[in-house]
């Protein structure tokens, strides 16, 4: 009982904070309520979520944050690794290093939305490659590519360490025993990682799967990205349709809470007995 003591402020703050805001959320996905009618909200139980489920742009935006989803999430990974496996090795200056590559994770995440939407639609990227009318994949590209800059930093920092905890006597072993590049990295390396790359991979899928700033600067007639955060904000600042956008909201966050159940099961480390 003494335990509970010290644990019920912290319970208390967690409620507050989270159970309290869903509930509303909740309760106010079950109504029709708009923001430009003051009061004028009435309960409609289940129709803004079968409005939902049977909207085919709201499944085309979550087939559009899934697909932004997967690529960033794996090219975060093979560049983290990479940076990972430079930092191990750097010797010279390593704690500046190790902080630089935090920096774009630390920026705003609006400011480097802006960045990527214009390298791709006016900037060096233009000029590199020759593009002339970028449209809805230039503006997936920038979208995609800016979600990659901004959380290659943190996934890196992750996958660090989860590196440093390989033995080195377990690699020089493996170098012994003959085993290939290739071998040491499949066979030892990445095993011994696991843990770290099943918590970047979830991390970053789940903070990916809310991106809002990419597609907000790249809304533009003929080369917008409707993600499925984005829709919710649409509906609800642009359409003002408060109980619709809570609605999409919770369903979000439910679409959320599948993404995690499944790969948590996928990536749990299972220990050879």
């Amino acid at each position: 009982m003494r335990g509970w003591r010290w644990l019920a402020p912290a319970v208390l703050v967690l409620l507050v904070v989270t159970v309290w805001p869903i509930g509303r959320a909740v309760w106010l996905s079950l109504t029709r309520s708009t923001l430009t009618g003051a009061g004028d909200q009435r309960f409609v139980g289940i129709d803004n979520y079968t409005d939902i489920l049977s909207s085919r742009s709201w499944w085309l935006a979550v087939a559009a944050t899934l697909a932004i989803v997967a690529v960033a999430v794996v090219l975060q990974l093979v560049l983290g690794l990479a940076f990972a496996v430079a930092l191990r090795r750097l010797t010279v200056a390593w704690p500046v290093t190790r902080v630089l590559v935090l920096l774009p994770f630390g920026l705003l995440a609006i400011v480097s939305a802006v960045v990527w939407r214009d390298a791709v639609t006016s900037g060096f990227a233009v000029d590199w490659f020759g593009l002339d009318d970028v449209g809805p994949t230039g503006a997936l590209v920038a979208t995609t590519v800016g979600e990659v800059w901004r959380g290659t930093g943190i996934t890196a920092v992750i996958l660090l360490a989860g590196l440093l905890r390989v033995p080195t006597t377990l690699i020089t072993s493996a170098i012994a025993d003959g085993a290939t590049a290739r071998q040491r990295l499949t066979r030892v390396v990445l095993p011994a990682m696991a843990p770290a790359i099943a918590v970047a991979t979830t991390y970053r899928a789940l903070d990916a799967l809310r991106i809002l700033e990419g597609p907000l600067v790249t809304d533009a007639p003929g080369a917008s990205v409707r993600t499925a955060s984005f829709v919710v904000w649409d509906t609800t600042f642009s359409s003002f349709e408060t109980g619709l956008g809570a609605a999409m909201s919770v369903v979000l966050l439910l679409l959320a809470g599948l993404l995690a159940a499944f790969l948590v099961p996928v990536l749990r480390v299972r220990r050879v007995v």
